[in-house]
């Protein structure tokens, strides 16, 4: 089921410039990490973007889908695919991501190989954008051994990788021969589908954060009744609609407060606080001190 956002989201491109000799980059560090916050902006690569979630849960958005991941995930998202990932509440998602280019990695390939591959990067045939360990045993194996060999660098590593490269390319395309949908996997099961049913309201939630909201309107994007959204919000993202709401503004306020010399009343306005005593009440519940001492204790760490 397509979700589209109600309004038009910040798109970027993100290049990637893989050497042509070796066309494989992993990214790691402690800066590779997922956050809860909202989806106020997706991008979208050049190449296949191939990530594993060593710790963590949340879900993404790819192509305006939205699928639920966990820690021992793969994320696979073809070239040119807009998508964003985010985490649960109170959760902090690590990630190792591989940007590849297979069929310069691997340049023996026979024509029908590489025209079947070709559909599956550029999204023309459809592949699962996640699998777990239990749905797709070999596929998890083969990108953890190649986040090793490419972590350690090891006397032939290129070979190593390169002949993990083909194992890769081979349980790709098998898995899209097979013809296996998201929504059709097995284990993908209720909270998948049930994301779905909620991801029209998490997709206005992110867009129109700043606007008086209210359950029943977000509930009546769903097509459901309040008590039904309450119920499946507070199971699936383990708060309530209005919490999550108050979350996201949350969020915009400290990006604004840390990142912009807006002055905190109006920073509170643009986040969609209804009042400046209402922003200045929640935000102390919040970090436990006014917006304008955390901006000056935030902007005094960036100093040091």
């Amino acid at each position: 089921m397509q979700n589209q956002p109600s309004q038009a989201r910040e798109v970027k491109f993100c290049r990637l410039n893989l050497a042509p000799e070796f066309p494989v980059e992993l990214m790691q560090g402690d800066k590779w990490y997922s956050p809860y916050q909202a989806i106020t902006m997706v991008h979208f690569h050049n190449c296949l973007q191939v990530g594993y979630c060593y710790e963590g849960q949340g879900y993404s958005l790819i192509d305006g889908v939205l699928y639920p991941y966990c820690t021992e995930t793969v994320s696979l998202i073809p070239a040119k695919a807009l998508h964003f990932c985010t985490s649960q509440r109170n959760v902090v998602s690590r990630w190792k991501w591989l940007y590849l280019d297979p069929i310069g990695l691997l340049p023996r390939m026979s024509h029908g190989q590489e025209q079947a591959l070709m559909a599956v990067l550029y999204g023309k045939t459809p592949v699962p954008c996640t699998v777990t360990g239990g749905e797709a045993p070999q596929m998890v194996e083969i990108v953890r051994c190649m986040i090793r060999e490419l972590e350690e660098r090891g006397k032939g590593y290129k070979d190593a990788v390169r002949g993990l490269g083909q194992a890769f390319v081979a349980v790709l395309l098998r898995m899209a021969r097979a013809g296996m949908q998201q929504e059709e996997r097995p284990g993908a099961g209720a909270r998948g589908n049930n994301l779905q049913i909620i991801a029209p309201a998490i997709e206005h939630i992110s867009m129109c954060y700043m606007e008086p909201l209210t359950v029943p309107q977000l509930a009546e994007l769903c097509h459901i009744s309040p008590t039904h959204l309450r119920r499946m919000f507070q199971k699936i993202m383990e708060c309530s609609p209005l919490d999550y709401l108050q979350l996201t503004r949350m969020e915009a306020a400290c990006a604004l407060l840390m990142h912009t010399d807006t002055s905190v009343l109006e920073v509170g306005s643009r986040a969609g606080f209804a009042t400046p005593t209402s922003f200045t009440r929640q935000f102390k519940k919040a970090f436990g001190m006014t917006p304008g001492k955390w901006r000056a204790r935030m902007m005094g760490a960036e100093i040091e």
